[in-house]
């Protein structure tokens, strides 16, 4: 399956993909026992989202390498799911997903608050976390936004614009 870092345009969203897993993998090292995330675990998931161009068009371009039964199987459920991408208990497109499902499950901060899923942590409070193990959504998101924009400056895009992940499966034939 191609990955967006085969492609010149998906250079800065992959470098920021890069940047969160490493930092997931340190968290996740250093905090296993805390951690309820797995395969087959879909909370995070139940919650329909909307993506930039950016993300938007890595995600088409692994559904596309998809084999067309997938494609159809995934299609067959779009209204039966929030997430269209969810199948057999897990993501269809794993290595291509958003940025958002990607920090899912890590102890979070926004705006100054402090938020993780509720299944993980739930023996230590994630105030008495180090800093340095909190993922910035504040910060991602400005990288995220700033990403998008050069890659729609330099394809063509809205810089502005969301699009629902369902959207994914409408011609993806």
């Amino acid at each position: 399956m191609p990955t967006s870092s085969d492609h010149g345009p998906f250079r800065n969203l992959e470098a920021l993909r890069d940047r969160v897993y490493n930092h997931a993998q340190r968290v996740l090292l250093s905090h296993a026992a805390h951690f309820a995330c797995r395969l087959g675990c879909t909370d995070c998931c139940q919650t329909e989202r909307t993506v930039s161009d950016v993300e938007f068009e890595a995600l088409a371009r692994a559904v596309a390498a998809l084999p067309a039964e997938t494609r159809d199987r995934l299609r067959a459920r779009t209204e039966t799911t929030p997430c269209p991408l969810l199948l057999d208990g897990g993501c269809a497109v794993y290595d291509e997903r958003p940025l958002i499902c990607r920090s899912h499950g890590l102890p979070l901060v926004m705006e100054g608050q402090h938020d993780v899923c509720p299944l993980n942590f739930t023996d230590l409070s994630i105030l008495t976390l180090p800093d340095h193990d909190l993922l910035s959504v504040d910060t991602l998101t400005a990288v995220l936004v700033a990403v998008n924009a050069l890659y729609c400056q330099e394809e063509g895009g809205d810089a502005h614009r969301r699009r629902p992940v369902r959207e994914l499966l409408v011609d993806a034939g």
